[in-house]
């Protein structure tokens, strides 16, 4: 017992040192227990008040609290309200506010939990006052700074691709149209400024053609969307405004005859950004071609040459199967053909422009009528996007007004964190329909291949979860450690997560991660959704790959019409979340 009287003794030192005020309060006789005040406060009453009530309220509008804050703390601190929410929780209230501490306004914490002694009859709390102004100010001070790089590319102090798109999805969220103007630039020469002089005078050189954008554009927005391709973007500018200025500076670029960069711009009434940046792209690629055909030593080093003389022959071997072969790119709307065969039905057509146009068109001008709108969807952006976020390549049979049959496929090259395809090739070519059926049970063969490869590369494990029972089952282990596995196998759900959150996870999120892959959470979150996911970071210790420190749980019903089985598949997304910080 004096053991325990001195532990108590010392855990009480310890929380008094903690907090600055502590009160108990009863929210039924509205009364109050001083444990502990601020210094400052022994010697003045700070609205002092013999019901707490009063206290409270007489202590925010005597001028203790900061202007700006009252309005949340007497909404906070009002008794009826806090004794309303711990009569259906026992749920902690904590209430950030600044109060005059010392002559200086303070970040402090207000929280209040249930006292041992509480019942509904006689609502008995524990009131504690935390000074926490250094802490916050740090943390805020760090996220400002994390505003900021997720904002603005950190070489050139320009905005970033992030900026651009919330800008694009911004001014599309609009309802009525908006003068827009972009000017689409890309660096001339700098992988040989990188190659023969170094990365630093390449950065030298980045950084002097972004000042030149923002002296000759001051009221425009400047970007900068990946290593050597910028963007001016103007809204609500006239047109004739936005022009001169884009003239003036592409004149100004071909002062010294070799100009420092290829620029297309273009201007439009609208809501799309992205349709108007295309056009302006499409322009620069023109204008970047006239450069290399002037100096065509900037193209290419010799190494490059070889390789691109040896892919122009690969290429070229293609095309006497397939008709046509294209990249686009799908979030930019764009599509540059790599070959076509002179004998292609739509022969001739721009080698570069915007890729939804291209399909409607030619689904409009080439395929019959009963084949139109399936070609047309299949081969829409939207549909490529969700259709290819689990297959690598989607093949579409069609035939075309007269009568010939032909095979389009369309294979994914790049894809976002969602696995949603980024860019994809696209190629066609004509086929013996009698062969249609014969190729079909081929290719979705192929196709469960390349799924359960895919899986496997991917996933460090599955299993399954059986909704009568909550047993976990263990499918599939591919990196996983071995004393994972024997957690994940013939298991109750429940067990395994708890087990693997306390022995593998960082503390910080073990709690959190027990919390949001509750069974019942997920089963509910699936009535909603296609999949869930849960995120978690592995202790240094128990990761089995160096590195490893990012988990990524999905869930997902097996199928079937009463859902009995939940399908629970682990991922490493380490290199996803590096990425991710990369880019923002």
């Amino acid at each position: 017992m004096e053991n325990n009287d001195y532990y108590m003794e010392d855990a009480m030192r310890i929380l008094a040192e903690t907090y600055h005020k502590i009160l108990k309060i009863n929210l039924t006789a509205d009364t109050h227990i001083n444990i502990k005040v601020y210094q400052s406060e022994q010697n003045d009453s700070h609205g002092y008040a013999s019901k707490i009530s009063d206290w409270l309220r007489n202590f925010a509008v005597s001028g203790q609290v900061y202007e700006k804050d009252v309005d949340s703390y007497l909404h906070f601190t009002d008794i009826h309200t806090i004794g309303a929410h711990f009569e259906h929780s026992d749920e902690c209230l904590r209430l950030r506010y600044r109060r005059q501490t010392n002559g200086t306004f303070r970040w402090v914490m207000m929280e209040l939990l249930k006292a041992s002694d509480y019942t509904p009859e006689n609502q008995t709390l524990m009131l504690y006052i935390q000074d926490i102004h250094d802490t916050y100010i740090r943390e805020f001070e760090a996220q400002k700074e994390l505003e900021y790089l997720s904002r603005f590319d950190t070489l050139t102090g320009l905005k970033n691709l992030y900026s651009y798109r919330s800008m694009c999805d911004m001014v599309a969220s609009e309802s009525s149209p908006r003068p827009i103007g972009v000017m689409f630039s890309d660096l001339n020469g700098l992988k040989i400024i990188n190659d023969t002089m170094g990365h630093d005078k390449g950065n030298e050189f980045i950084c002097s053609y972004a000042a030149m954008l923002c002296d000759h554009f001051p009221n425009y927005d400047a970007f900068r969307i990946s290593g050597d391709e910028f963007l001016i973007v103007s809204i609500d500018d006239h047109e004739a405004s936005f022009r001169e200025h884009a003239e003036m500076f592409r004149r100004l670029l071909e002062v010294d005859g070799l100009p420092r960069a290829a620029v297309g711009f273009s201007w439009k009434m609208g809501n799309r950004i992205e349709a108007v940046t295309a056009e302006a792209e499409t322009l620069m690629y023109s204008d970047k071609q006239s450069f290399y055909e002037v100096h065509p030593e900037y193209k290419h080093s010799v190494v490059e040459q070889s390789y691109h003389d040896e892919m122009a022959s690969l290429i070229s071997v293609l095309t006497d199967s397939y008709e046509v072969l294209l990249l686009a790119d799908l979030d930019k709307d764009t599509y540059h053909i790599i070959k076509q065969n002179s004998t292609s039905i739509n022969a001739g057509e721009p080698v570069n422009g915007i890729y939804s146009r291209r399909n409607d068109n030619f689904c409009n001008d080439y395929i019959s009528d009963d084949f139109r709108e399936l070609r047309r969807n299949v081969g829409s952006i939207a549909n490529l996007k969700e259709q290819m976020r689990t297959e690598n390549h989607i093949i579409c049979d069609y035939r075309l007004k007269d009568g010939q049959w032909r095979e389009s496929a369309f294979w994914k090259t790049g894809a976002d964190v969602d696995g949603r395809p980024t860019k994809i090739i696209y190629y066609s070519q004509k086929i013996d329909h009698s062969m249609t059926e014969r190729l079909t049970r081929r290719r979705r063969a192929e196709k469960n291949l390349e799924l359960m490869a895919g899986l496997n590369e991917v996933y460090r494990s599955i299993s399954l979860i059986n909704l009568d029972n909550e047993q976990l089952y263990l499918q599939k282990n591919n990196t996983l450690p071995d004393r994972v596995s024997e957690l994940m196998d013939d298991v109750p759900y429940e067990t395994m997560i708890r087990q693997f959150a306390q022995n593998f996870l960082e503390p910080a999120d073990a709690e959190a991660f027990i919390r949001e892959a509750d069974l019942l959470l997920v089963r509910k979150e699936l009535q909603y959704k296609k999949s869930y996911r849960v995120l978690c970071r592995i202790k240094p210790e128990m990761q089995s790959e160096v590195g490893a420190r990012y988990e990524k749980f999905s869930y997902c019903f097996s199928g079937g019409k009463n859902n009995h089985s939940i399908v629970m598949a682990t991922r490493d997304i380490t290199d996803v979340v590096e990425w991710g910080r990369n880019i923002l």
